[in-house]
């Protein structure tokens, strides 16, 4: 996993297919108000982390009870339940990703995109 390329992105300007998952590594840092975001599919990469290594990402969560039960330091919820996944809280109620939030609502990310997205299906490139 070392050797795949990733990126910081911010949520709210990705038109991916698959969601951007909140960093492991700077866990309370933010940009524009936001939390950090990370992601493998910009740089076309397989994301082999995820999975293994960053067990509390939004969408390694199974059950709403799980992905709400992620908390920031503050208190704040680090996660958001679609329904069907467990994204991070920005993807799904952030005013500033409102495109994102209607796909969120749309299923466009159900759970079987986001399993597909953890075992390292082969990505396409970001486009804004």
């Amino acid at each position: 996993w070392c050797k795949q390329r990733w990126c910081y992105v911010d949520p709210c300007s990705c038109s991916l297919d698959t969601p951007p998952k909140v960093t492991m590594y700077l866990p309370d840092a933010a940009f524009t108000g936001m939390s950090l975001y990370y992601s493998y599919e910009t740089c076309e990469s397989k994301d082999y982390f995820t999975e293994k290594f960053n067990t509390e990402a939004c969408v390694n969560q199974e059950t709403e009870n799980q992905c709400l039960s992620l908390k920031r330091k503050t208190g704040v919820n680090k996660c958001a339940w679609t329904g069907k996944a467990c994204l991070g809280w920005e993807i799904v109620e952030h005013p500033l990703c409102e495109k994102l939030v209607e796909k969120v609502h749309s299923g466009a990310y159900d759970s079987r995109h986001l399993t597909a997205m953890v075992l390292a299906v082969v990505f396409g490139l970001l486009r804004a």
